[in-house]
């Protein structure tokens, strides 16, 4: 990407003159901005909210979704869940075209002395992290008409994850009869790693196990800030007969675990002062009512500190997406006076910091936009305001119906005396380097809609629902996981790769809910290297 000092100037003159718009105090933007590039290996799964680990050179992928964007009913029917494990062998984190994947049904994983649930297995929209070599997995929902059961253990060496059937058709259909599930699981990785590559029983103790209302939720965040664990926003779909039968946390709650490698417990945290909007679970008014945003770990530009920031969200009021951020400390959970105008559905972020600069970035990969760019035409970051990207209006009759998909790239920034700006990126997702054929329908059983074939070169919208796979040295990282810009540019004068990101929702239509045609979007298998590049100064 080319710049000049003639340019930069001029973006300088009209950041600064936009700063008296809405949304537009600060004047110089982002010193980066983000690429990525496309590799090709079809031997990857397609998958969307799904549950990820990396161990070493190996990417361990669970549970998540093989379908598109759900239809408005939210059909998460059993037959569109992963029911996979996979290990992805990058061989030393080689061309993307050359990782070997393997695979093993869940249904095959084996492992003797202990009962353990295994719908996590094969849920979707968990909650996860890993710390060293364990991951933990918490929440998720899968479709309750099949029972799963990872192990008796009055039969280990026969037993493992177990699907029955305990529902009856009704006009060749299986009941939806979605769940939320409360548990915590640890799984030990290269127990598992092993166990896919090479089809052997997981040693004693490898998956541990404990049971909470505290985790019954799906679609919200998860954070860390020092040993605490954050469990931000989200919902207990189906939790009762009220209307849709969900329930919302209306809550950022905290715990901490010990994991002494047998035996897995927690110590629940009271809830902060701030940490709920006042609201019980089945109101659809709150400013914590959230779920599907994202989430990302941060460093406070004031004073150094770790926190955690969520980006947006569904469902406001119960109809619309969120436009502002959620500030989250250790000990309080506050909305910010911000309005966001793109990325405000679930995309990854790429969390960066500057001590020079005492500033903090965020930058988010596609996923839904809440606003159309109507400026001129940019070759580098732009500020965002209310004149330039005003807010899309909402359809009275069906308010989500608004939200388009969306490739664009965004930053958000926030200096040391907490003021937020977001410019748009140059760069966004490239054109397809293959063929996509199009689901008949979103159910097998029907065959209304005509398979349709997106062409080689197209641009559908990407990014909802992926995954970040980081590979950057932790050296170039603070201990929280934010990249630290100052270290990273000084090793990486012109650049460099921080990771991949796979899978998600590929939607051809910008919105798939205003035709009611979710067989225009599928789960995605593409994989693009992820890389930070700084702008000319």
């Amino acid at each position: 990407m080319k710049k000049c000092a003639v340019f930069l100037t001029a973006f300088f003159i009209m950041a600064l003159a936009l700063s008296c718009n809405n949304n537009s105090e600060t004047a110089a933007g982002p010193p980066y901005t983000v690429q990525v590039e496309e590799f090709l290996n079809p031997d990857l799964p397609d998958l969307h909210s799904y549950t990820h680990a990396v161990y070493g050179d190996k990417i361990i992928m669970i549970g998540g979704r093989t379908n598109g964007l759900h239809g408005q009913t939210y059909s998460f029917v059993l037959w569109n869940s992963n029911k996979s494990i996979y290990v992805i062998d990058t061989k030393g984190w080689s061309d993307p075209k050359t990782w070997a994947v393997h695979q093993m049904p869940a249904s095959d994983l084996h492992m003797p002395g202990a009962a353990i649930n295994g719908d996590q297995f094969m849920a979707n929209n968990a909650e996860f992290f890993t710390r060293d070599t364990v991951l933990y997995i918490i929440g998720g929902m899968l479709n309750s008409n099949v029972p799963t059961r990872l192990i008796d253990p009055k039969h280990p060496q026969t037993s493992g994850i177990e699907m029955v059937p305990n529902s009856k058709s009704i006009d060749g259909k299986i009941p939806n009869n979605m769940h939320t599930l409360n548990y915590m699981t640890a799984i030990n990785l290269p127990s598992l790693v092993n166990t896919v590559m090479n089809k052997v029983a997981m040693p004693m103790n490898s998956i541990r196990q404990v049971q909470d209302s505290l985790f019954q939720l799906t679609g919200g965040e998860v954070g860390m800030i020092g040993d605490t664990v954050f469990l931000a926003f989200g919902w207990n779909f189906f939790a009762s007969a009220q209307p849709f039968g969900d329930m919302y946390s209306h809550q950022v709650r905290r715990f901490t675990f010990k994991d002494d490698g047998k035996n897995l417990a927690i110590n629940k945290i009271p809830l902060c002062p701030t940490c709920g909007d006042g609201h019980n679970g089945y109101d659809t008014l709150g400013e914590f009512r959230r779920r599907d945003g994202s989430m990302s770990v941060m460093i406070d530009p004031a004073n150094g500190n770790p926190g955690l920031l969520f980006y947006s969200g569904v469902f406001k009021n119960g109809a619309t997406n969120f436009d502002t951020p959620v500030w989250i400390t250790k000990d309080s959970a506050a909305e910010k006076d911000f309005v966001m105008r793109s990325n405000v559905y679930t995309c990854q972020v790429v969390p960066v910091y500057s001590q020079s600069n005492k500033q903090f970035y965020a930058t988010l990969l596609g996923g839904m936009k809440n606003a159309n760019y109507t400026g001129d035409p940019f070759s580098g970051p732009v500020l965002l305001n209310s004149t330039n990207a005003k807010l899309i209006p909402v359809d009275g009759n069906n308010p989500f119906d608004h939200i388009p998909f969306s490739n664009q790239f965004s930053t958000v920034m926030v200096d040391d005396k907490h003021v937020f700006s977001q410019y748009l990126l140059p760069d966004t997702f490239p054109g397809t380097k293959t063929a996509f054929i199009l689901p008949a329908s979103d159910t097998p059983q029907n065959n209304k809609y005509p398979r349709d074939t997106l062409k080689i070169g197209s641009a559908p919208n990407n990014g909802a629902e992926a995954e970040i796979i980081w590979t950057l040295n932790s050296t170039l990282m603070l201990p929280n996981g934010v990249v630290d810009y100052d270290a990273f540019i000084k090793a990486n004068p012109k650049g460099g790769n921080i990771g991949y990101l796979h899978g998600g929702i590929l939607s051809v239509l910008t919105n798939v809910f205003g035709g009611n045609a979710p067989h225009y979007s599928v789960a995605s298998n593409r994989i693009f290297a992820i890389k930070i590049v700084p702008l000319a100064k």
